[in-house]
C-alpha cells in the first residue's frame, strides 16, 4: 500500500505541473493503475521485462565463475546492453532459441523510453543491500534514460545501508547523474549520497511522499484502538518467534487502556503479508478487519481509528505520524534501524523506538506502547505541523524538477 500511495500522489502532481503530458507508469496490474491513478497511462511491465533481460544474458555463467571474472563479465554485459542494443537483442533471441523460450522483443520498451522527455521514479525504498539485486536494476534503467539523453527525477526515495561493493560502484556511478534527488530523511540518506558523489544542490530532504495522502484525512480528534502490524520478512530481521513474543505485552497495554487490537496491514504479498504477522499476533479473527482494504485510503481511514501504532512496517507508520498518531517502531535488523530512525529524525515529537535485538522484558514493551498512547493528545499538533511542513517541501521538489525540465504546457 506504501508504494501505490506513493504513485498516487507523483502522478497528482505531474499532472498538476504538466497537464497536457502524457504519463505512462510501469505496471503488471493495468486495471489496478487505472483504478488508483487514473491520470497515467500503463506501460507494460513485461515490456520492461524483456528488455532488462537482454542485459542479463550470461548470469548463470557469472553465477558460477569467481568475482573478477564475474565483475568483468558482468561490465561487459552492461556496456553492450547499453551502447549496442541490436547485439543484445540478437543474442537475447539466439539464447532464447536455445533454451526453447518464447522471444519477447526488448526494442518496444527501449522505443517507449527513448520517446519520453523525462523519467520519474517515484518514491521507494530499494536502494539498499537488502534489495541489492533490484536496486542495481534500477540504476541500469536510470543510466539507459540519461544515456538515451532524459532527465531523470527521484522523489520520495529512502535510500541505505549501501555496503554491497557492486551496488556502490553502480550507485556511485549513476546517481550523480541525476537532475535531483529527494530523500524520505536525511540522517542517514544525506550523507550517504555526499560520499556517493552526488551534489548537495541535487538533494533535497522532503520526507516521505504519501504523508500527503494520510494528512488529507486525518481526523478530528485521537482514536482510542492500538494499531498493529509487522512486516515478517528476512530484511525485517523478524520471525514467527517475534509476533508470539510481542502478543502478550500487546494485550496488557490494550486491556490497561481498554482498547481494543486492530491490524493495519500494509503489505499483501505472499511471503511477507502484514496479514499473516497479525493473525500470529492477535489471532485468526483479525483477518475480518482486513477484507475491505482494498487501497491507501482505506489503510489510512483505520489507521485513523487508532490512538497509538506499534509498527514493524514502516509505512504504518508514516500513516499515522502524518496523521497526528504516535507510533512505536520495532527494530530488529539494520534496514529497519535506518528506517525508524530516519522517520524518528522527521517526527520528532511522536516516534518512539523498541530495539528488538536487545533483551526487553514484557513490562519494558507494555510501558512502552502505553507511553505512546498516553502522549497522543499533546503531541497530536506537532506531528500535524511536521507532516504540513514535509508536504510542502515535497511540493517544492516537484515544482523545482518543473523548473529544471519546462514542458510545453
Amino acid at each position: 500500500m506504501g508504494d501505490v500511495a506513493m504513485m498516487q500522489v507523483a502522478a497528482r502532481r505531474l499532472c498538476e505541473l504538466w497537464p497536457c503530458a502524457r504519463i505512462e507508469a510501469v505496471t503488471s496490474a493495468p486495471h489496478l493503475l487505472q483504478t488508483f491513478c487514473p491520470a497515467a497511462v500503463p506501460a507494460p511491465f513485461y515490456e520492461k521485462a524483456a528488455w532488462m533481460a537482454s542485459r542479463d544474458l550470461c548470469i548463470c555463467l557469472r553465477q558460477s565463475l569467481p568475482a573478477c571474472l564475474a565483475c568483468a563479465l558482468f561490465k561487459c554485459e552492461r556496456t553492450i546492453w547499453l551502447r549496442l542494443p541490436a547485439l543484445a537483442d540478437l543474442a537475447l533471441w539466439i539464447k532464447s532459441v536455445c533454451l526453447g523460450r518464447p522471444f519477447s522483443p526488448p526494442a518496444a520498451f527501449r522505443s517507449r523510453l527513448k520517446s519520453a522527455d523525462i523519467l520519474v521514479v517515484s518514491g521507494m525504498g530499494i536502494l539498499n543491500d537488502p534489495f541489492a539485486g533490484s536496486a542495481i536494476s534500477l540504476l541500469d534503467e536510470i543510466e539507459a534514460a540519461l544515456n538515451a539523453g532524459l532527465s531523470v527525477f527521484a522523489f520520495g526515495q529512502g535510500v541505505g545501508p549501501i555496503t554491497d561493493p557492486l551496488l556502490w560502484r553502480r550507485a556511485r556511478a549513476v546517481l550523480p547523474r541525476l537532475a535531483l534527488i529527494s530523500l524520505r530523511e536525511g540522517r542517514t540518506g544525506l550523507p550517504l549520497l555526499r560520499a556517493l558523489g552526488v551534489p548537495p544542490e541535487k538533494i533535497l530532504v522532503t520526507g516521505d511522499d504519501a504523508i500527503e495522502l494520510a494528512l488529507e484525512q486525518k481526523p478530528s480528534e485521537p482514536g482510542n484502538a492500538i494499531g498493529v502490524s509487522l512486516r515478517l520478512a528476512d530484511y525485517a530481521g523478524t520471525d514467527q518467534h517475534t509476533a508470539r513474543s510481542l502478543a502478550a505485552p500487546l494485550q496488557d497495554a490494550a486491556d490497561a487502556l481498554h482498547a481494543p487490537l486492530v491490524p493495519v496491514p500494509i503489505s499483501f504479498e505472499n511471503g511477507e503479508s502484514d496479514i499473516r504477522s497479525a493473525e500470529l499476533l492477535l489471532g485468526p479473527h483479525c483477518r475480518e478487519h482486513c477484507q475491505n482494504l482494498a487501497c491507501p485510503q482505506d489503510v489510512i481511514r483505520l489507521i485513523g481509528s487508532c490512538r497509538v501504532v506499534v509498527t514493524g512496517a514502516y509505512h504504518a507508520g508514516v500513516f499515522a505520524l502524518a496523521q497526528g498518531i504516535p507510533v512505536v517502531a520495532l527494530i530488529q535488523s539494520p534496514y529497519y534501524e535506518q528506517k525508524f530512525k530516519g522517520l524518528q529524525q522527521q517526527f520528532p515529537e511522536g516516534c518512539h523506538l523498541l530495539d528488538l535485538r536487545t533483551p526487553l522484558s514484557s513490562a519494558q514493551i507494555r510501558d512502552t506502547v502505553l507511553a505512546a498512547a498516553h502522549s497522543a493528545d499533546h503531541s497530536r499538533d506537532s506531528l500535524l505541523a511536521a507532516a504540513a511542513r514535509q508536504v510542502e517541501l515535497s511540493r517544492q521538489a516537484y515544482r523545482q524538477a518543473a523548473s529544471l525540465y519546462p514542458l510545453p504546457q
